[in-house]
This record gives C-alpha cells, structure tokens and sequence, in this order.
C-alpha cells in the first residue's frame, strides 16, 4: 500500500499569500485537496512592515486552505522572496578520507560543508547548497561522485543565503499564525518556481525563470538541469501600478484596474493605428474622487514600457553575469502575476534577443484547472520540493509521472547527503 504525505507550502508575496495542502503518496502521485488566497498588505519588495498584516493574511490563507481540505495543518513550506535574500557561486575542495580512494556519500558531504565556508557576513544565514558539479581528480563533469576512486573532490555550488532578522521576523509571523517551519522547508521562491514550470529540456538545456511578483523580480538560471545563478529586484507588478498612478494622478485601486484590463507593454503592441492612437481612452476616477478622467491607452503602454525596459536591462545583467560563470542561456519562460500582461513574452524576446514564452505550472500532471495560474507557480513548486525531500527515490516505482521523473533527477544518493 502506497504511504501518504501531506505537505503545505506558504508561498508568502507582496500582495498576496497562497496556501496549498496535498496529499502525496509513495507513488508519485499529488493530490491538490486544498487551497486559500488571500491578500497582503504587509509587506513592500517582499520586506515586512506590518507583521500584523502579515499575520491576518496568512491565517486566511491557511484557513481557507483547511476548510477545503477537511483538517488542519501545523507544518509548512515557505517561499523566500525578498531584497534580503541573496545568492554567490562558492567551490568546495575535500581530500578523499578512504585509504582505498573510494569516494563515500561522507566524503560528498564534506565537501559540500567546505563549500560553505565561503564568505559571508554574519548576519546572513546559508539557506541552499546547490551543487552544480563535481571534479575527482581533475575531470570534471561528474554528477555523482559516490563509488568513483579518487584522492581530491572538489564542487561548484550556487549558494543562496538570507538575512537573519529577515528569516527571524517572518518565523515569529508564522508562529503567532500556529504554523511551524518543516525541517528544511525554506525554499527560494526562484527555486520552487523553476520546479514548477519548466520542463525538463528547457533545464537541461539551459533556461532563465523570471517571476514577476507584485514586489519583486525572481531570477534563476536553470543549466544541465541545476540552478546555477538567481537573483532577486527589487521591482516588481506594484511598481507598474504605482507609476501609472502618479502619471495621470488617479488613486492606485484605479491604476491596478487600468493595469488588469487594458494594460499592455509597449504601445508597438496596440491594436490602433498610429493616427488613432490617443482615440483609444479608458475612464478612471480621479484622485479627489469628485470627477471622471480619461486615461489614453497609448500613454498607458509608454508609461508601462519604461518600467518593463528597466526591468528587462536588469535581468540582461544577470544573464550577462551567469554566462561568465560558464552558464549557457538558450530561453526565457517567464511566470508569477506580472507575467500576464499582455506582450510581455514579445517585448523580452525583442529585448534580450531569446526566445520567451510565459509559463504557468506544467508540473504535476492533472493539476486543477483552478490552480493552473502563474500566480500559484511558486506554491506548487515548494510542494514538489517538498515531495522531492521527503520521498526518496527508491520508494517510487518505476513509471512516466512527471513526480517520479523529479525524484530521479534528485537522486538517492544526493537525498542521503541532505
């Protein structure tokens, strides 16, 4: 008989906090029983300051999550996404502490702890270890070191690490929330999205995720299917919103409205002719509230596209960043709430000169059409992790479900070192 675990993530955002519970069982398969949205005003660039903001919104997520699902939850996956969390590449070095020269699942974790010891300031707390690869002997490109014969182990990892006041106050938010962290359940938001909606060629090959959230910008770089570079803006959906709000002086509710329905990226990307141009108009109320005003869609999109363009020169940046780590970029998929603006997929292909397209989760199968969003991209990607972690790979059967492909990338062998 197939054993069962529940997982729940918390994918915690600018605007909003998402909870999911689901059943996972043994084989492979992911059952979605559970699911809250609610908004949040407590935080702004994924920073805390309204705890108790925070706090209301995460138990109404989770409340309505639990009243789907029939029970309650106390253990939690969380999304790490803030101008706080940072990431650097690190290279680690081991000699080989078996006489015989065998390398042991030790030995990968000592040389996994050296990689640690990169520099970094005290307030900041290691959350990921990733290893990009490993070289016994010199060769390189080894992905499982275990069983091989060797005297000197080295790796490269992506190392993601996070302020410690920022981890300590969104604990203390969860906690008066009744929620308790799983071991090993902070996630970085730009790696459970990855999970979720990239495919496994697009891994391999070598692909950047950016998620737009409504207060940041999550980037990660996915190559020979490990994440080898992420970052994190500190712009997001809201500045949009904001800039629009502050450009026709009109109040943010009627910016975002104005956003959601007639928003698009740049003006080459409107329906109209050049000569009709300032024809197409949108009502909105004004600032004080006594009176109606007309906003031109065109000016909209001009408005709209500076802030995409600085933006997109910034992931540009960090593209230029992980090809000089050796990192191969060959697409984009872009995901989470922002990336639903209309054009957005043409307007960064036309920037970056790669091919784009915006993504929402294709990971598990039969996911419910209600969750098959951007906005949930992160949240499902945290329960993958979890499913990742807490079954390991011989425990699932052989066969074609896109969970037991995940597992078998993880591998057994990489499950024992964490």
């Amino acid at each position: 008989m197939a054993r069962t675990e529940v997982l729940t993530s918390v994918d915690i955002g600018t605007s909003k906090v998402t909870c999911l519970i689901a059943e996972v069982d043994s084989d492979g398969n992911i059952d979605f029983v559970g699911h809250g949205l609610s908004p949040c005003s407590g935080l702004k660039r994924g920073a805390l300051i309204d705890p108790e903001a925070t706090v209301r919104a995460i138990e109404a997520a989770v409340n309505d999550a639990e009243r789907e699902a029939g029970f309650s939850v106390n253990n939690v996956l969380v999304s790490l996404t803030s101008e706080y969390v940072h990431s650097l590449s690190s290279h680690g070095v081991w000699a080989v502490a078996n006489p015989e020269g065998e390398i042991s699942i030790n030995d990968v974790r000592r040389v996994l702890d050296s990689a640690r010891l990169v520099g970094i300031p005290s307030d900041r707390e290691i959350i990921h270890v990733v290893p990009r690869g490993f070289t016994v002997d010199g060769h390189e490109g080894v992905r499982n070191p275990v069983g091989l014969s060797g005297l000197r182990l080295e790796v490269d990892t992506h190392i993601v690490a996070a302020s410690s006041a920022y981890l300590q106050n969104l604990g203390r938010c969860l906690g008066r929330a009744t929620l308790e962290v799983e071991e090993d359940g902070l996630i970085a938001s730009s790696m459970a999205s990855g999970l979720s909606v990239l495919t496994a060629e697009e891994r391999k090959l070598g692909t950047a995720m950016i998620d737009i959230g409504a207060g940041t910008v999550d980037l990660s770089v996915f190559c020979d299917e490990e994440i080898g570079h992420s970052a994190i803006c500190a712009m997001g959906g809201d500045l949009l919103t904001q800039d629009l709000a502050r450009f026709f002086r009109i109040p943010q509710d009627q910016a975002e409205r104005l956003k959601l329905e007639k928003g698009i990226v740049a003006p080459a990307y409107l329906d109209s002719d050049e000569k009709d141009r300032d024809l197409e108009t949108v009502p909105a109320t004004s600032l004080s509230g006594e009176e109606e005003v007309e906003v031109s869609r065109f000016e909209m999109a001009q408005v709209l596209e500076a802030r995409l363009l600085d933006i997109l020169e910034w992931v540009g940046k960090e593209l230029a960043k992980a090809e000089k780590q050796g990192l191969v970029v060959t697409s984009l998929v872009l995901t989470g709430g922002g990336a639903q603006l209309p054009g957005l997929a043409n307007l960064a292909c036309r920037e970056l000169d790669l091919p784009c397209r915006v993504a929402a989760p294709c990971y598990p199968e039969k996911l419910p059409d209600q969750l098959a969003s951007p906005i949930y991209s992160t949240a499902i990607g945290l329960i993958l992790h979890g499913a990742s972690r807490r079954l390991l790979p011989n425990d699932v059967p052989q066969g074609s479900s896109k969970v037991k492909v995940l597992l078998g990338r993880v591998g057994r062998w990489l499950a024992e070192v964490f």
